[in-house]
């Protein structure tokens, strides 16, 4: 007897699976273009065209003394910061990976905490620690030096302290880029070089570090590139950059100055993200980690290890404990004249914080923007990222390189950009200034990047048989994507909603640009109150509500990532 042959089902997508990732990829170009490419391009295009194309706003930028000198500042500044995450990053890692330093854990803490606290909420600790007159600091090294002068020794308000109060964010993202590689690093190579006759710290500096080159330069770049983006930190110090130049230059209605010191930044920014990349695509070069299994060794360095142990502790006091631990002394005052004793602490100015209407209205909004913007990033991401990795469009890639444009252009050139859209679009919108709706828009042009790469980590790591086997058993290519890929991309989304979701509540570079009166966030209000609005002590009890509420959020995206890999390696075995 016979059993005759069952023809499998006809794959859904020659019915409908096309037309749905025709449909997505239309809809993700279309997005890209609205909230990337024609900001980006407008920039360009005020630029030069002024009732006509000209170069002339180019001439008055550089015979313009204030915006050659902010200019400057932006590049001392990035340049420091970068040089010195270097030099205090690099050791930091190695002694985390590599040695028997002691507060690993709370240095790596640490490090995330750097990573996410906006670099404004550094720079109010920094103040009242370092201000000229009356920081903390100063005053008591007046004291016990007994200097007979009214300021210093130490002035917060110079391009130093602008440097010292965006280190701990540049060290950082040396840190995170040097650890992994550190830690995967192959002993063989090491050990040949101790045969020779190497000492261990010999073998360390000819050997190791040679070879972490591409991964050292690659968190340099990045940092540096960080670094020119920053506008909270100079505004508060008073120093001229660039990011703070381009909202002046708004405020006093010169379009053009504006639009050209916006183009400057993103050109610098451009070539310093597109070195890193260019690293990145080349590190096989240096690739130390093969197909065998194997742990690097933990290298006992004797006193080498006691000083990296200092010097990790000295990075946890600058970077959180005495910053943050000023804030909350300062928050906890009646006033700040008389010192924190018994007679002067007070839990007042959590209340104000806590019911005063503007700011219950400022948090509100953010965590509103927060919330729709981190949903919003993720539903783009998970489509653009599936149109880049599970279709053959020939345009595919335009999609890729334009989702990490924002990477290189600072939030106050997104502010800028985005009012000159609209000021300029068919049709009059420019009500839409200063309202929530633009904001929203600005929130995802700036985090679009971490949507589409995060969603292309989690389909790299999903095998397209899978959605191939429901497609031929009779599901459409939208089935398979929603009942089969989506809900193993699950935990990577969770995490990036929460990523997202964190770095958009105390947003402040585009917001200070597009805010209205009505409608002011966490950090433009959190400002207003540092500004005379509401007293030092109101603010540092802001500040403090701000990074308890950030570094709870992320305990819970650290919980989330874990869970990510956790579904990862059970999945695929890893």
């Amino acid at each position: 007897m016979s059993i005759a042959a069952v023809p499998a089902p006809a794959p859904a997508r020659l019915r409908r699976g096309w037309n749905w990732s025709l449909l997505a990829a239309i809809a993700s170009a279309i997005a890209l273009t609205i909230l990337i490419v024609l900001p980006v391009g407008t920039i360009l295009l005020s630029s030069i065209y002024e009732e006509g194309l000209t170069l002339s706003a180019y001439g008055d930028f550089a015979t313009n003394g204030r915006m050659l000198t902010a200019t400057l500042n932006s590049l001392a500044v990035a340049g420091g910061i970068a040089i010195l995450s270097v030099a205090v990053g690099m050791p930091l890692a190695f002694g985390v990976a590599r040695t028997h330093m002691r507060f690993k854990g709370l240095v790596r803490v640490t490090m995330i905490l750097a990573l996410i606290s906006p670099e404004f909420l550094l720079a109010m600790g920094y103040i009242l620690m370092a201000g000229p007159n009356a920081g903390y600091a100063n005053l008591l090294t007046r004291s016990l030096l007994d200097l007979q002068v009214n300021t210093g020794p130490f002035d917060i308000f110079s391009l130093w302290g602008l440097v010292f109060t965006a280190l701990p964010n540049g060290v950082a993202f040396v840190f995170l880029a040097l650890t992994p590689a550190l830690a995967n690093m192959d002993p063989a190579l090491e050990e040949a070089a101790r045969l020779k006759g190497a000492s261990p710290l010999r073998a360390v500096t000819d050997v190791t570090l040679p070879l972490m080159r591409p991964a050292l330069l690659a968190g340099a770049l990045l940092a540096f590139a960080t670094s020119l983006a920053m506008y909270g930190a100079p505004e508060m110090l008073g120093i001229d950059v660039l990011t703070v130049s381009i909202r002046e230059a708004m405020l006093g209605l010169d379009f053009s100055a504006a639009s050209v010191a916006a183009v400057t930044l993103v050109a610098l920014s451009a070539v310093a993200l597109g070195v890193q990349r260019l690293l990145l695509r080349h590190g096989e070069r240096y690739r130390t980690l093969g197909g065998k299994a194997f742990a690097a060794r933990t290298l006992d360095l004797g006193i080498v290890t006691h000083m990296l142990t200092a010097l990790g502790v000295a990075y946890v006091l600058m970077a959180l404990v005495l910053p943050y631990g000023t804030m909350i002394a300062v928050s906890m005052m009646k006033s700040i004249g008389n010192g924190f004793v018994p007679g002067n602490w007070t839990l007042e100015n959590f209340v104000v914080v806590l019911s005063d209407t503007s700011i219950r209205n400022a948090v509100v909004l953010s965590f509103t923007l927060a919330a729709a913007s981190a949903s919003l990033v993720v539903v783009i991401g998970v489509l653009t990222s599936y149109i880049i990795l599970r279709t053959r469009y020939r345009a595919r890639f335009l999609l890729d390189y334009v989702s990490i444009l924002p990477l290189a252009v600072p939030g106050t050139a997104i502010g800028f950009a985005l009012i000159v859209v609209y000021l300029n679009w068919p049709g009059n919108l420019t009500g839409i200034y200063g309202t929530p709706a633009i904001l929203l828009v600005a929130y995802l042009a700036r985090f679009i990047p971490i949507g589409v790469r995060n969603g292309q980590t989690a389909l790299l790591q999903i095998a397209p048989e899978l959605e191939e086997a429901a497609r031929v058993f009779g599901s459409s290519e939208a089935g398979a994507l929603l009942r089969i890929t989506i809900p193993l991309m699950l935990p990577v989304i969770i995490y990036t909603w929460l990523l997202v979701f964190i770095l958009a509540i105390p947003e402040l570079s585009a917001s200070i640009v597009l805010r209205g009166f009505g409608t002011q966030t966490i950090s433009t209000s959190l400002l207003g109150v540092w500004n005379g609005n509401g007293g030092l002590a109101v603010a540092c009890a802001y500040g403090v509500c701000i990074f308890a509420v950030v570094s709870a959020l992320f305990m819970l995206a650290a919980f989330a990532g874990r869970r990510s890999a956790a579904v990862s390696n059970s999945l695929f075995g890893k």
